[in-house]
């Protein structure tokens, strides 16, 4: 029976509106994979915060290498700790961004590195804030004698010499108060192998923890304040050999450092006005 042609142009007008609707349901699909993969993806960003806690590690990177004893007012603390902590926290960031130690002017007597104190500052304000008072000169600690040269606006540092040995790994970031309290454990790098030899060896679990406590600041940026003993507590304390000083090239042990601190490294610092989990 032959089809009219009226009834076939019924037919072809069906079969563009099925031809349609399967093209906008594919197309609705696609759509909706895609805002689901965009949610996905940022809840993702949201919950990991591995940007900001390792920011926070950059950033303390000096003062968990030597192990700062606990304060509750930067003000109190003698500011050589802070210094000695800010010259190491930026050599680390020097390697870290791919520089290198051989690209500075050297004393030509002792073969110290000549360390710019505009880069020492920096990281200082970095750390306590610009309301922080920098005082320039020479000065000693128990590791290093540091020599500060008027006239080349820098800081001798010393190439060798015993230092005592910490990498910082940041556990968790938490708000409280109008504090953020940012819980570090401190991976040994040096460990006693038991016949009294000094081996440095990858990080591998913390030995301990400290709280370090941050307050917003000038340009609402957060600036150490405090530095606390941590209720976390180590895992595996009572098998965890202690670290020990040892007689190390500085340099070497910081890009040895950077080796294993450097893992899960990803470049820039998350939002800090961000509450942590």
């Amino acid at each position: 029976m032959a089809i009219s042609k009226e009834e076939q142009l019924r037919n072809n007008r069906r079969l563009s509106r099925q031809i349609v609707g399967a093209i906008a349901l594919a197309l609705a699909l696609i759509g909706l994979f895609t805002v689901l993969g965009w949610v996905v993806s940022g809840v993702r960003s949201a919950l990991d915060d591995s940007d900001r806690r390792q920011g926070y590690a950059d950033r303390l990177y000096g003062l968990v290498m030597f192990d700062a004893v606990p304060f509750n007012d930067v003000n109190l603390v003698d500011p050589t700790v802070f210094r000695e902590a800010a010259i190491w926290g930026t050599i680390y960031q020097i390697q870290k961004n791919g520089g290198s130690l051989d690209e500075y002017e050297r004393d030509e007597d002792t073969g110290s590195v000549i360390l710019p104190k505009l880069e020492v500052d920096t990281y200082l304000t970095n750390l306590l804030g610009p309301d922080y008072p920098i005082i320039d000169g020479s000065f000693e600690s128990t590791q290093f004698n540091y020599y500060y040269d008027e006239e080349k606006q820098g800081y001798y540092v010393p190439v060798t010499g015993a230092v005592g040995q910490y990498t910082p790994e940041v556990e968790k970031i938490r708000t409280q108060s109008g504090r953020t309290y940012v819980t570090v454990g401190y991976i040994p790098t040096l460990n006693n192998t038991g016949n009294g030899e000094l081996t440095l060896t990858a990080a591998t679990e913390p030995t301990k923890y400290m709280d370090y406590v941050f307050e917003r600041g000038a340009n609402r940026k957060w600036y150490l304040c405090a530095l606390q003993e941590s209720e976390t507590q180590p895992a595996s304390a009572s098998t965890t050999p202690s670290p020990t000083a040892g007689t190390q090239d500085p340099q070497t042990l910081v890009e040895n450092n950077l080796d294993s601190s450097m893992t899960d490294a990803v470049s820039g610092i998350a939002d800090e006005d961000q509450p942590a989990e």
